[in-house]
């Protein structure tokens, strides 16, 4: 009896940390992103050091990118791609909000209606008890 406790356990654990590194890669995805933005606009006198600060900004994004695609490997070990994929386009919502909060631009309610689409599909997919299980 306790070792089916111990093993529902052990199984528990395993599922969030399976859905907090898919939660990882994404948010490593969205960081990415705005970096970009960023790089985009820093002025070849913006400098750390004497290095332009765009290139710096690009070298932390090519880390990044790295440490992404091993997160999202691990993950995808443990969920099948038709399950993981859709919530990449999460990314979406937290370059969104990172825009209006970040770079104050403006957010269009087009912008508010099609992410409000793919966050109600990602939510009932994430309920799908037979890929989480």
């Amino acid at each position: 009896m306790l070792t089916n406790h111990w093993h529902s356990f052990k199984e528990q654990i395993h599922t969030k940390l399976h859905l907090n590194l898919l939660i990882l890669s994404i948010l490593i995805q969205a960081f990415g992103a705005i970096c970009t933005k960023y790089a985009a606009e820093s002025t070849p006198y913006d400098a750390f050091f004497g290095v332009p600060l765009y290139i710096i900004i690009y070298f932390l994004i090519l880390g990044g990118m790295g440490v992404q695609v091993i997160v999202w490997q691990y993950a995808l070990r443990y969920y099948p791609l038709s399950f993981a994929y859709p919530f990449r386009s999460l990314v979406s919502f937290i370059v969104l909000l990172a825009a209006f909060l970040l770079f104050h631009e403006s957010i269009s309610l087009m912008n508010i209606a099609g992410l409000s689409v793919i966050t109600v599909g990602v939510f009932y997919l994430a309920r799908d008890k037979e890929v989480l299980s």
